[in-house]
């Protein structure tokens, strides 16, 4: 059996195929939604994409990032403004040179902006956010058990209800204030 799986190497080297599992990379599309005019962006972060063309959008690294990928299962949404979209850059406070990404909340707070298509610098925008958000969330699921411990259960509900909303954004957080929540309601 040892001598097949030999014979087949060689037929796939002579054939001009590499077979080593190494050389096949993954590529991650970012789930990009481009925005119309009457859009709105609902989600508690959004990174705003501005290209500085049509054409820049399809060649460029923010495409293929595997951690924008990954911050997007975390609801952050992933949205792209078209250059020529005057009100939608002027309410993002977009006035430098594109193209630029631009980091929001919910309620349409700038939070960060990159200029240029930096892939890394983007990431990073989003992570430093990202770890902010789950070290408040680590805050108040302390500040709740120290109520709860008390007896103060409606102070210690209303946190744990705060971070169950945020769940998304900081999933190993939100389980634990569900399960905290069910524990006081049981009560």
């Amino acid at each position: 059996m040892h001598w097949v799986r030999a014979i087949v190497v060689v037929a796939l080297v002579a054939a001009g195929v590499v077979a080593s599992p190494e050389e096949q990379r993954h590529v991650s599309l970012v789930p990009w939604k481009i925005l119309g005019p009457s859009d709105v962006a609902d989600a508690p972060l959004t990174l705003f994409w501005i290209p500085d063309s049509a054409g820049a959008m399809r060649r460029s690294p923010l495409l293929t990032s595997d951690e924008l990928t990954r911050f997007s299962a975390r609801c952050v949404a992933m949205r792209v403004v078209r250059f020529d979209d005057d009100v939608r850059l002027a309410t993002l406070g977009v006035e430098d040179e594109l193209p630029v990404a631009v980091l929001a909340d919910r309620n349409g707070r700038v939070i960060g902006s990159v200029a240029g298509e930096d892939v890394a610098d983007v990431e990073d925008l989003v992570r430093d956010e990202l770890d902010t958000r789950t070290f408040q969330a680590d805050s108040m699921l302390d500040a709740a058990r120290r109520h709860a411990d008390a007896g103060r259960r409606d102070a210690a509900m209303a946190l744990y209800r705060e971070v169950w909303g945020a769940r998304c954004l900081c999933p190993r957080q939100g389980k634990l204030a569900g399960r905290a929540l069910k524990k006081l309601e049981r009560r």
